[in-house]
């Protein structure tokens, strides 16, 4: 306030020209402080006119661009996916495989993997790039015991990996493997920097917010955050890049902790990523953007604890299988894909699955749960005949309220929850923070998880269906254990004929459709955004949403 006022009783005293010179700096000068709290990564068309900025939201922001730990968080694994890059990777044209660093060579037993390195392979910091950061990265970080990532090691168990010399190195498998080629893109680390980090470490190691890779983009600005939870990093073309490179010279790429925050914001950035609920009706009325629409391979489903006392009774699972009327929950849906088989190779029209609640009813009378003898209405539980009262715990992720995860979450649970109950199931739901969730699926401590699984490139269901992922640190979150889902899973590993590795599916899916261990609901429907500003940018056949940057090449500004 004295500020202010000295500042008036100091252009009192100015002539005309003055103050008008005077107010034109400080109106300036508050312009340039508004910008810079609102906007700090530019307007839109402001600054470099050779810049795209993406839009992601993310609730825990960027935290980690290192490859080897991208699973866990999307906004790292877009820009991961530009700074790094593989001995292969993913192509979207050819739904593929196919070689990016090195060329690929495999035995008539398909036991051994020879990958060839490109001559003249550089990192960003103009060093060579060699097959010694490629032992480096896969014998020394993920091999290693104390390694920080499960869902990457699980993959290079029982693989032995021989270096022939600078640029020839070999993966032997103990028996053929038809999905272990897709282990390969992963992003190789450089061992000038990395060497003698303990494995361990490296997950909080300061390499992962201002990183060295090969990809087509080298960080210009390392990870920066401001206020409310937005963080940003800007990348430049990378001169040492051995692929085509992109006419855009810098990439920017912004990170919101909710949806509603990026669109407040939204004419800050040219492209949305993930766009989903009631957000695609707001870009649709928004001149400014086109949606283009995506699909990946990935799934929800309710996984029952196969070692929960009443979840052991086959007839209370398909029970509750045959409750959930899935077509009525994604009725008038634009966001969500009815899901019926883990095995997304396979056609979901094929294994569809009606619910019917007389025969859902029928199933439990006939296996003993009744409703006790004063629940004349059937208003409460049913009991089985050891007096068990049907009561489950159904544990699930908690998202903030207001945000569209949490709204997704209530609205699938409490459909869930309504089926159930209404043919005499009791449910009790936890909403559990991040820590406590993952805490609770390790120590396997519910009855029913809802919950999402990624199948990635391979879509291999050795993770996820095996016996032997039904630990602690595995991804069996249903204690599934079936020899005949076990031999078909090892079979389909090593076919490599496609006919028959399709046959060998449908037996896997007809296995786990008899033994019902989960229930599968739906398969998330994107759009990604985008305002024009470039063309050339396609979603079609993308895994994970980064796989549009193999595409970067033909990326032009309009």
């Amino acid at each position: 306030m004295k500020f202010l006022k000295l500042f008036i009783k100091v252009l009192k005293s100015y002539d005309y020209a003055d103050k008008l010179i005077s107010v034109f700096a400080f109106v300036a000068i508050l312009a340039m402080i508004v910008k810079m709290m609102l906007f700090p990564y530019g307007f839109f068309h402001f600054g470099e006119p050779n810049i795209y900025t993406e839009g992601v939201v993310s609730r825990n922001g960027i935290q980690n661009i290192n490859p080897l730990f991208v699973d866990y968080n999307d906004a790292d694994r877009e820009i991961s996916a530009l700074v790094f890059s593989g001995l292969m990777k993913y192509d979207p044209d050819k739904k593929a495989i196919v070689d990016d660093m090195a060329t690929l060579s495999v035995n008539a037993e398909k036991t051994e993997y020879t990958l060839t390195l490109r001559e003249g392979l550089k990192w960003h910091d103009g060093q060579p790039m060699t097959m010694d950061d490629v032992y480096f990265t896969f014998h020394e970080i993920v091999m290693n015991p104390s390694f920080r990532n499960g869902i990457l090691k699980i993959n290079f168990d029982g693989v032995r990996i021989e270096q022939e010399d600078e640029r020839v190195i070999k993966f032997i498998l103990e028996k053929p493997n038809v999905f272990f080629i897709t282990n390969l893109t992963v992003g190789i680390l450089p061992k000038h920097i990395l060497e003698g980090v303990d494995p361990y470490d490296l997950f909080q190691h300061s390499f992962n917010k201002a990183p060295i890779g090969t990809g087509p983009y080298m960080v210009k600005d390392p990870v920066k955050s401001f206020p409310n939870g937005r963080m940003q990093v800007i990348l430049t073309r990378s001169p040492y890049y051995y692929g085509e490179p992109s006419e855009i010279e810098y990439m920017r790429l912004v990170t919101f902790p909710t949806m509603d925050y990026l669109m407040n914001e939204v004419n800050a950035v040219n492209g949305v990523v993930k766009v989903s609920g009631k957000y695609i009706l707001e870009f649709k009325n928004n001149d400014r953007f086109d949606l283009i629409p995506y699909e990946l391979p990935q799934y929800t489903a309710v996984f029952m604890n196969m070692e929960s006392a009443l979840l052991k009774n086959k007839n209370v699972r398909l029970a509750m299988s045959k409750l959930i009327d899935k077509n009525t929950f994604l009725n008038e849906s634009v966001d969500k894909i009815r899901v019926d088989t883990p095995l997304m190779s396979l056609s979901q029209a094929e294994w569809e699955y009606s619910a019917d609640k007389d025969k859902a009813i029928e199933i439990l009378e006939e296996a003993g749960f009744t409703y006790g003898v004063d629940d004349v209405d059937h208003l409460g539980i049913r009991y089985g005949k050891d007096e068990r009262a049907l009561e489950f715990d159904l544990i699930a992720r908690y998202y903030e309220e207001g945000t569209y995860q949490f709204e997704e979450t209530k609205k699938a649970i409490d459909f869930l929850e309504h089926s159930w109950e209404s043919a005499g199931f009791g449910i009790k739901v936890e909403l559990l923070s991040l820590e406590d969730f993952n805490r609770r699926i390790m120590s396997r401590d519910y009855d029913l998880l809802f919950v999402g699984h990624n199948l990635g490139y391979n879509l291999d269901t050795y993770s996820y269906w095996h016996s032997t992922q039904a630990g602690p640190a595995g991804q069996n979150f249903s204690n599934y254990k079936s020899f005949q889902a076990d031999t078909l899973i090892e079979n389909i590993r090593s076919t490599f004929d496609e006919s028959e590795k399709t046959a060998k599916l449908k037996e896997l899916a007809e296995q786990i459709r008899k033994d019902v261990p989960a229930i599968f609901l739906y398969r998330p429907k994107y759009f990604y955004a985008i305002d024009g500003k470039i063309e050339g940018l396609s979603m079609e056949n993308v895994v994970f949403p980064s796989d549009r940057y193999d595409r970067l090449g033909i990326w032009k500004f309009d």
